[in-house]
């Protein structure tokens, strides 16, 4: 049959060098690991296969070939935990071969609900696999080949033939696991400089890994000193020497907190610290730090405030000023508005935006997050 010729084509490449190229381009291809499936499942001469990797007890990817999408959703959902011979595997050898007759006695696997239920249903009946080949920090490739109902048992040879494979699987992946943890850093790196208020990430003696566009600009007026060697620095020695500990702790395995920094004009400087995510910092022992002055400016704008709602330009101007915390009689005296047309405008306003108050309407404004908008062609950026 041609599905039996392809198989073997297949086979015979796991004996030759120009099937490692292949698993490494499967490996890192951006659109997921159904190719590293596919191969898997040709090398191991099965029907199908499932390829997982797993971040200590969580799937962070799972695809499988050859298989219904909702075989796989159900194996994630619930039957991964009835596996009987999934911790078995684990606690001998989770990197080597196996198949599950040489982990249970076949009639006591086929009295198992993980059989009845999900083997048979699916007719993967046959299965060989390493549950646990490590890729990086608590991370494990899961690999599984699965043969139908009426198949022969995986041969001595099969096995062999797969567990061949394994080194090669263990590397392409954690080159995989690499390139994607930078490439997350260089995301969320972005995704920071486009905050309007400042971001810093340190190690646990307060010393500057990164500042975005935001915190310079804190610097510059003073209220930060980001370049210091003996770590990250306020005006105030005292409050210096606050921050420095607020970060060292959080390093040291804390869960952050925040504090108060007052500038040399008497504005005050919100500060958050938190543990930085192993997918952004890379490492452990490193700690995200926002700063965000009482006197910052709004990001919001007309144009943001008329993509949202059907606000007349009148109105828009009324709503940033209350957004940024003026009065009414305040807008009224600057913008020379009369009180009635004043009413009238703010009430228009409560309406179109669905606030019942005026506080209400600032609590709705203030929910949208601070984020600098880039220039465009289409607003006057760069050509």
């Amino acid at each position: 049959m041609a599905g039996t010729a392809k198989r073997t084509s297949c086979r015979s490449l796991a004996h030759q060098p120009a099937i490692i190229p292949d698993i490494y381009d499967a490996a890192l291809d951006p659109q997921g690991l159904q190719g590293l499936a596919a191969i898997v499942m040709a090398v191991g001469d099965g029907s199908s296969a499932a390829v997982s990797i797993l971040c200590g007890h969580a799937f962070d990817e799972a695809v499988t070939h050859n298989l219904p999408d909702k075989v796989r959703q159900a194996y994630i959902a619930y039957y991964h935990r009835l596996n009987p011979c999934l911790p078995i595997a684990m606690a001998r050898c989770p990197t080597r071969i196996s198949r599950f007759t040489d982990i249970l006695p076949e009639p006591v696997l086929e009295r198992t609900e993980f059989y009845t239920d999900f083997m048979c249903v699916h007719d993967t009946v046959r299965v060989m696999g390493a549950p646990g080949i490590s890729i990086g920090p608590n991370q494990v490739l899961q690999l599984g080949v699965h043969r139908a109902r009426g198949s022969p048992n995986f041969s001595d040879d099969d096995v062999a033939r797969l567990q061949g494979l394994v080194p090669h699987l263990q590397r392409a992946m954690q080159l995989r696991q690499r390139l994607a943890s930078g490439l997350h850093g260089m995301i969320g790196f972005a995704a920071l400089e486009s905050l309007a208020f400042g971001c810093v990430i340190c190690d646990g003696a307060g010393r500057v890994l990164f500042a975005n566009g935001a915190a310079e600009t804190l610097e510059a007026s003073g209220a930060l000193n980001l370049a210091l060697r003996q770590g990250i620095g306020v005006p105030s020695p005292v409050e210096s020497r606050q921050l420095i500990t607020l970060i060292s702790e959080t390093a040291a395995g804390g869960s952050g907190g925040t504090m108060i920094l007052t500038t040399a004009d008497g504005a005050r400087v919100f500060v958050l610290a938190t543990p930085l995510p192993m997918r952004l910092g890379g490492q452990p022992g490193r700690v995200f730090v926002t700063f965000r002055s009482e006197n910052a400016c709004t990001t919001l704008d007309a144009a943001v405030l008329q993509q949202l709602f059907p606000l007349t330009a009148a109105e828009t101007r009324l709503a940033l000023a209350v957004a940024a915390g003026h009065s009414l009689a305040e807008f009224g005296a600057e913008h020379r508005v009369s009180d009635n047309t004043l009413r009238t405008q703010i009430a228009s306003v409560l309406r179109k935006t669905g606030a019942g108050n005026q506080r209400e309407l600032v609590h709705l404004l203030g929910m949208l997050p601070p984020v600098n908008r880039l220039p465009t062609l289409a607003n006057g950026g760069a050509r």
